[in-house]
C-alpha cells in the first residue's frame, strides 16, 4: 500500500496534466459553434421634420400674447395694495388725498426742522412751511369755484390690465400723485411688449436708492425693456415716512406696449 501511494508521490506532476488534457479534450467535443446572420432593423432612415399639411403661416395676428401685456391694457400706475373698490367703467388712478398726505408732510417738515443747523436755517425751513400753507389755503379757496375733474382722485381704482403697477407697503406716491411711479412703457419701440418686475429699495425720503431687474417675475423682456424699467424706477418717487426702515424693500412690475 505505502508503495501505491510512494508512486503517486513521484509522478503526481504527470497524472495532473494527463487528467487536465482528458477534461479539455472531452469539453472541446461537446462544444459546438453555428454561424447565423441574425439582420437588424436600422431605428431611423435619417433627421427629418414632420411639417402638417395645415401649417399656420407666423404673422402678427397669429401670435397670441400673454394677457397680461395684452392691447388692453391702460395707460395708467397703480398700487397692488389699493383697497378701493375696482371698476371698468368709473375709476380714478388717484385716490383723494387725505389726512394720511397731510401726515407724511408735516412729519418730513418736523424732520428737516430737528435736523436744521442753527437759527438761520430753521427760519429758512419755517419760512417754507408757511408759504407751504399759505399755497394750501389758496387752492382750497379756488377749488370752490373750480371743482377737480372727475379722474383726479376717487373712491374706485381700474379693474382691468395698466401699465405700472407697484407694491411698496404703507407708502404712497409723491404727493399722492401716480405720475411720480414712471411710466417707460412705450419707450421700446416697434415689438416690444413684455412684462418686467424689477425690486426696487427705497430711503424714508420716498427716494428709490436700488432697482434690480426680477426675472422669476418677468414674461418676454428684452435688453431695452430691462434698462428702461430700471431707469424709470429709479426715477420714481414715494411718499416720505419716518416709521419706515431706512431702506425699504418692494417691487414695481412694468409692461411694455409694442407701439
Amino acid at each position: 500500500m505505502s508503495s501505491f501511494f510512494d508512486l503517486l508521490e513521484r509522478y503526481w506532476i504527470g497524472l495532473t496534466a494527463a487528467l487536465a488534457a482528458y477534461v479539455i479534450i472531452f469539453m472541446y467535443l461537446q462544444m459546438h459553434s453555428f454561424e447565423t446572420y441574425v439582420p437588424i432593423e436600422p431605428f431611423h432612415d435619417g433627421s427629418y421634420v414632420d411639417i402638417p399639411e395645415d401649417e399656420i403661416e407666423l404673422k402678427p395676428e397669429n401670435i397670441l400674447m400673454p394677457e397680461d401685456y395684452s392691447a388692453d391694457v391702460k395707460n395708467m400706475s397703480r398700487d397692488a395694495n389699493d383697497q378701493r373698490e375696482r371698476s371698468y367703467d368709473n375709476y380714478y388712478e388717484n385716490a383723494k388725498t387725505g389726512d394720511q398726505m397731510e401726515q407724511s408732510v408735516y412729519d418730513l417738515e418736523q424732520k428737516m426742522l430737528a435736523e436744521a443747523g442753527g437759527a438761520e436755517e430753521r427760519a429758512r425751513i419755517q419760512q417754507q412751511i408757511d408759504a407751504r400753507k399759505e399755497r394750501e389755503k389758496q387752492a382750497a379757496e379756488a377749488a370752490k369755484n373750480n371743482p377737480q375733474p372727475a379722474n383726479v382722485g376717487g373712491d374706485k381704482a381700474y379693474a382691468g390690465n395698466v401699465m405700472v403697477e407697484w407694491v411698496l407697503t404703507d407708502r404712497s406716491p409723491h404727493q399722492k400723485n401716480n405720475w411720480y411711479v414712471r411710466n417707460p412703457g412705450y419707450t421700446c419701440g416697434k415689438g416690444a411688449s413684455g412684462l418686467v418686475t424689477v425690486i426696487i429699495h427705497v430711503n424714508q425720503s420716498g427716494n428709490v436708492t436700488s432697482a434690480e431687474y426680477d426675472p422669476a417675475q418677468s414674461s418676454g423682456a428684452n435688453s431695452c425693456m430691462i434698462e428702461q424699467a430700471k431707469k424709470y424706477a429709479l426715477m420714481s418717487r414715494f411718499s416720505y415716512s419716518g416709521s419706515a426702515p431706512k431702506s425699504q424693500t418692494g417691487r414695481i412690475s412694468y409692461t411694455f406696449v409694442s407701439q
